[in-house]
């Protein structure tokens, strides 16, 4: 394989692995395809962040942020970040700066706009947040993994980049199984809530557990936090139920390949696991997130076939108990896996990083990418181009 040439990436944004875990791929895959590339992440320090960065050993900064439902709290964060973000920025010299999203990436992606470096955003959510919406008018093109996302700068269908702990396709069922402590035998249903954990989930099964018939079937619990998981470990064992508790998996390949079924969150970089993963799930999206994206999320990903949409607020015995059947039922998992590999985009990650070069070179790609970005240009008609 022929290399492209090194360049100098900021990733801008965090504060969940949605935005992280997708930007440590892209920066993985620049080292095969262009090594010597060098990284910068700007984030907003919370602890999730430092969890996924710390093992990579890429450079991480914290930049000040805050969310936008505090006007005055938000100018003024931002005003402070911008500044030592231009001068992170000066300092580091990047080629292309790539905002992930969220309120944590203004900063950074606004200092390199306004530097004159070539901005690209990522876009994992069928719903825009507010931060790209606003960003895109500055940007040189988006990375998006639903075809009906909606942003004022061209648009490249990507799907979301995956990290390689993400798959385990090189391991048997039973060998996942067993290294995690369950049986290599019957059904195991993997229930998560995210990186940040999901309380609602956690205290659905600890009350409902106890009143359904879970014979030949284990679990992969994935709790969130310390504290969640020890109070789960004594519900399961309470319920007879044999379980794999834990707080938080970085091999998260492992859980999949193990898995028949997933109960999961409305995340974006979560989603598009699963389908990498060929695995069928339910999808409790968490309500109130920023454009109800969850919701949105999952119901995209229910179109799909790849599983379907199941509602907190329904959230009780009788959807255990349906979820208990769901995974006994090989005949119904068989057709979602069919449809979650028919969706899968194995490749979004080097997509993304022949992108980054791509715009580091200043290779065009439409006649909008002309407009300055430093005079922010008003919204202007969406282009979709292919990846």
């Amino acid at each position: 394989m022929s290399h492209l040439p090194p360049i100098r990436v900021v990733f801008a944004g965090g504060g969940t692995g949605g935005h992280v875990c997708p930007a440590v791929a892209v920066a993985r895959s620049l080292e095969r395809v262009a090594p010597g590339s060098e990284f910068l992440f700007l984030g907003s320090g919370r602890a999730v962040e430092r969890r996924i960065l710390e093992p990579t050993g890429l450079r991480h900064e914290v930049v000040a942020s805050a969310p936008g439902t505090n006007p005055l709290r938000f100018a003024w964060a931002a005003a402070r970040g911008l500044l030592r973000a231009r001068a992170l920025l000066r300092a580091f010299r990047p080629d292309v700066v790539c905002g992930l999203g969220g309120f944590a990436s203004v900063p950074g992606a606004l200092a390199g706009a306004t530097q004159g470096v070539p901005l690209a955003l990522f876009e994992p959510n069928a719903t825009p947040g507010k931060a790209n919406a606003w960003l895109s008018r500055l940007a040189r093109e988006a990375y998006v993994a639903w075809p009906a996302v909606q942003l004022a700068c061209p648009l490249r269908e990507t799907g979301v980049p995956l990290n390689a702990h993400a798959v385990r396709a090189e391991l048997t069922r039973g060998e996942a199984r067993e290294a995690l402590g369950l049986p290599r035998d019957g059904r195991v249903v993997l229930v998560m809530g995210g990186s940040q954990g999901a309380k609602a989930i956690n205290r659905w099964l600890e009350a409902a557990l106890p009143n359904v018939d879970a014979r030949g079937v284990s679990f992969i619990h994935l709790a969130g936090g310390d504290e969640a998981a020890r109070s789960l470990k004594v519900h399961y064992g309470r319920a007879g139920v044999t379980a794999a508790v834990l707080p938080f998996l970085t091999e998260m390949g492992l859980a999949y390949r193990a898995a028949d079924l997933a109960v999961v969150r409305g995340g974006a970089a979560t989603l598009a696991e699963l389908l990498a993963n060929g695995l069928p799930s339910r999808v409790v999206p968490l309500a109130g997130t920023a454009g109800d994206h969850q919701v949105v999320n999952a119901r995209t990903f229910a179109a799909l076939g790849a599983g379907d949409l199941l509602a907190e607020t329904a959230l009780g015995r009788t959807e255990l108990a349906a979820t208990l059947a769901r995974a006994r039922d090989e005949g119904a998992l068989a057709t979602c896996r069919e449809a979650a590999a028919r969706a899968a985009r194995p490749g979004a990650a080097e997509a993304v990083a022949r992108r980054l070069v791509a715009l580091a070179r200043g290779e065009a790609t439409t006649p909008a990418e002309t407009t300055p970005v430093t005079s922010f240009p008003a919204h202007t008609e969406q282009r979709r181009v292919a990846a």
